[in-house]
């Protein structure tokens, strides 16, 4: 027997309406509960580019922490001298607000002979943060990021394969790096790892046919500890019904409350080289179901026409159930090379709000009420423009009426 269901939205409009995102319809088992994503508002000029000397190719994969009044963002950067991922910056900036960045000149790393620069050290390509206010203070700040070790893999870049690894810092300014690797299995990407609870949850990347063959998916592993992680499984990958030359290049996974986990991963189109970002959920970190099939972020037209990757972490912002997520958005294909390189990219990013509370109906009926859980009466929309909306899953909706206060 179907189980039909219907979930009934009803959203208060202002004079002045953002244009939002397409509707997420889910692809979910009948007894989870999905939510609905809204993307209420998307930087159009990147916020912080690429102007300085050891940053003339690019900007790649960064993260945001807010922390009290201060926004902290860490981002990787490359010059010309590029010839593999590992000729890497691993750099910081700060704002007050979020959108107006500051790099400041931090005198740690010499870059060509001089320290006036925002360069924390290079090597690293780390993209995940975790604050912890209750570790000791030489390790109040974690990261965790990739850099290329063993030999015997990718045929491009630098040939070899990407090991984890992990770094501490009391201030996010001067780290430390583990010796040992977090994770001894190759995940040549941006890797995002969450502290939930006592557990530390690893994102990384797997390959459908073994390392650097078949497609990139979503691997996952866990760990009691900052480290001895074992081997992932696969989480996320494309099905039948995706294009055949579709990968999941990333998963920026982010945990926004108990029982409720997203995931934002790349979509890499192998054959126009270009990239645009999906949604799943999760109800336990783990296991994850898509939010349909449309992107949640399109290309743009300006320095996020070719690719977006988001970065690690959800921003609770102003309104509730409302977030900022950042993103690197790039204007130069997956595969340029530095001499082809026009990236004119940059850090943007979005207002999500993240719909999961509606009542949810169930079963067959000519006559069921749908009621507010949070007890909003129908009167205290009076004079409003108000617009519903309607998730259905394996149902049909037939009419609707209102009725009583």
């Amino acid at each position: 027997m179907t189980t039909n269901r219907l979930t009934i939205w009803m959203l208060f409009l202002a004079a002045t309406t953002l244009t939002t995102a397409p509707l997420q319809s889910a692809t979910a088992a009948d007894d989870v509960k999905v939510p609905v994503l809204t993307v209420l508002e998307r930087t159009t000029e990147p916020l912080l580019k690429g102007d300085h000397p050891w940053e003339s190719m690019s900007i790649g994969p960064d993260a945001v922490l807010r922390i009290g009044d201060q926004w902290h963002l860490w981002y990787v950067a490359f010059d010309h001298d590029y010839r593999t991922d590992n000729d890497c910056y691993f750099c910081y900036a700060r704002s007050k607000d979020g959108v107006h960045w500051e790099k400041p000149s931090l005198g740690i790393y010499s870059y060509k002979g001089n320290t006036d620069n925002n360069i924390l050290l290079s090597g690293f390509n780390f993209c995940s943060f975790i604050y912890d206010e209750k570790a000791p203070l030489e390790e109040r700040f974690k990261a965790v990021g990739a850099s290329e070790r063993e030999t015997g893999g990718s045929p491009v870049r630098g040939g070899g394969r990407w090991w984890v690894f992990g770094a501490t810092s009391p201030d996010g300014i001067h780290w430390k790096v583990i010796d040992e690797p977090l994770l001894k299995k190759n995940s040549d990407t941006g890797n995002i790892c969450i502290l939930d609870g006592n557990l530390y949850r690893l994102y990384v990347r797997m390959w459908s046919g073994g390392d650097f063959a078949g497609y990139r998916i979503v691997g996952y592993t866990e760990s009691p500890t900052f480290g001895a992680f074992p081997d992932p499984v696969a989480i996320l990958s494309p099905d039948k019904d995706d294009p055949r030359d579709m990968h999941f290049y990333n998963s920026a996974a982010a945990k926004l409350k108990d029982n409720l986990y997203l995931m934002f991963p790349s979509s890499y189109f192998q054959k126009t080289e270009t990239v645009t970002v999906s949604a799943a959920f999760s109800r336990d970190g783990k296991n994850f179901q898509r939010l349909g099939r449309t992107p949640l972020l399109g290309l743009g037209k300006g320095f996020d026409k070719a690719g977006i990757y988001v970065c690690a972490g959800a921003i609770p912002a102003e309104k509730p159930n409302t977030y900022w997520i950042y993103y690197f958005g790039t204007a130069a294909r997956h595969d340029a090379t530095p001499e082809m390189h026009n990236f004119n990219g940059g850090l943007g990013r979005i207002l999500l709000k993240v719909e999961d509370d509606a009542p949810e109906l169930y079963g067959d009926s000519l006559a069921q009420a749908a009621l507010w859980k949070d007890g909003s009466k129908l009167k205290e929309l009076s004079g409003k423009t108000v617009r519903l909306r309607f998730v259905l899953e394996d149902a049909d909706l037939y009419s609707i009426r209102f009725q009583g206060e």
